[in-house]
């Protein structure tokens, strides 16, 4: 792809993204949206908070907090094989 390819696929996109932008801030629809979205958006921020706590965790060397709901919550130990 040449040089002009790419800065016109750039400019296109720039604008699809500007147009989704401006549909989702400034139109009715798009306040409905935005209001229809925000507790799945809340949910994944949520999730995501907990998963970097477990990571930096992990990395520290503490041991993971056992995951809720699981049968025993303790550690998990694995049978044996047989030889």
């Amino acid at each position: 792809m040449n040089d002009r390819s790419l800065m016109i696929l750039s400019a296109m996109i720039g604008a699809a993204v500007g147009a989704g932008v401006g549909f989702v801030l400034f139109t009715e629809r798009g306040r409905q949206l935005r209001a229809d979205l925000q507790p799945e958006i809340e949910t994944v921020v949520r999730e995501a908070m907990k998963l970097g706590q477990v990571v930096d965790d992990l990395r520290r060397g503490r041991p993971a907090a056992p995951m809720a709901g699981a049968a025993g919550a303790g550690p998990v130990a694995w049978p044996r094989r047989a030889h």
